[in-house]
């Protein structure tokens, strides 16, 4: 019997490489949102440190309110902007996670089905086995034995003896 061959390898092989060009795309996501996550986190600690700043003063300049307002105004402003980074950048993330998560379903599909191929292969090897080891055995009893041509397996059908048709009985 020939060796096994799925016929769809180059399939599967493609699929393969589409899972894991996707999953490269889910780590670069995720590195953005991470980045995304962290300007955020950077941004709310240097606003906390002008504030801490400002109002820890033994004195505050007058000129220093209006300043603290409009800073205010420019933190609010680039806080809803970072934030609007961050959900577009969470949003790539499980649109991506969705992208590998089906590149993933069809690979472990089509290896489900070449893993079915190849026991169903196998089965029939075996069974080919089988049969030729069966072939061989009853090969052997079929042989003649040397003996002016006797069989050593027995006949399924016993002889009969000869009997005369003319019509008595004994």
């Amino acid at each position: 019997m020939r060796s096994f061959r799925f016929r769809l390898d180059r399939v599967l092989e493609w699929y393969r490489n589409q899972f894991d060009l996707e999953q490269a795309r889910l780590a670069m996501t995720m590195t953005a949102l991470h980045n995304a996550q962290q300007d955020v986190a950077r941004f709310h600690a240097e606003c906390l440190a002008v504030e801490r700043d400002v109002i820890g003063r033994s004195e505050i300049q007058a000129r220093d309110f209006p300043a603290l307002g409009l800073f205010r105004l420019r933190a609010k402003q680039t806080e809803l902007e970072l934030n609007q980074e961050l959900h577009k950048r969470e949003s790539a993330v499980r649109d991506q996670m969705q992208r590998t998560q089906d590149a993933q379903r069809r690979l472990r599909l089509l290896e489900k089905l070449r893993d079915r191929r190849q026991a169903e292969h196998r089965y029939l090897e075996e069974k080919e086995l089988e049969d030729l080891a069966a072939e061989a055995f009853l090969a052997k009893w079929d042989r003649p034995s040397g003996l002016a041509g006797t069989s050593r397996r027995p006949s399924p059908i016993p002889p009969m003896a000869p009997s005369s048709h003319d019509g008595s009985r004994p």
